[in-house]
């Protein structure tokens, strides 16, 4: 199955389990600290929406999904794509934080993340998607390093 090109430039990681990602450079920091808390993610992105629209302009034939509501709604966003549990757990983590925990309690408020857990058929799906605002991956990388740091001691 072909895949389409990357968008975002990406940076060649190991993870934890032993394989190869790439990823968007923007969010390495943020997965590199989420493994050495032990968190499982399996995709990223630092600007959803971006990202659609190139692949979008890159391909001949539709995606299936990403018309321009879909882009317009996901400009500006990161995404984490994590287990239910791991997501659960590291929404828990934010909460607690200065930095982070009114954009977790209080959903829809300027700067809240935008957290889903898809519905099929058979049930919810087993991986959450966490949509936050590009501008706050700096900010998420320094709590989640001090986080590192505090479970290190």
């Amino acid at each position: 199955m072909a895949t389409d090109p990357p968008v975002h430039r990406t940076e060649t990681l190991t993870t934890p389990a032993g394989d190869q990602a790439d990823i968007d450079t923007e969010m390495v920091p943020v997965i590199r600290a989420l493994w050495g808390l032990g968190l499982t993610t399996t995709a990223c992105c630092q600007d959803v929406g971006e990202a659609v629209a190139g692949i979008r302009a890159q391909r001949e034939t539709p995606l299936g999904y990403g018309g321009d509501g879909f882009i317009a709604y996901h400009h500006g966003y990161a995404l984490l794509k994590l287990p239910v549990p791991e997501a659960q757990r590291l929404v828990e983590m934010l909460a607690g934080t200065e930095a982070f925990g009114e954009w977790m309690r209080h959903p829809w408020r300027p700067g809240s993340w935008r957290m889903h857990i898809p519905l099929t058929a058979e049930g919810s799906a087993p991986e959450a998607l966490l949509h936050f605002s590009r501008s706050q991956i700096a900010l998420l990388t320094d709590v989640l390093r001090g986080a590192i740091r505090v479970s290190h001691r």
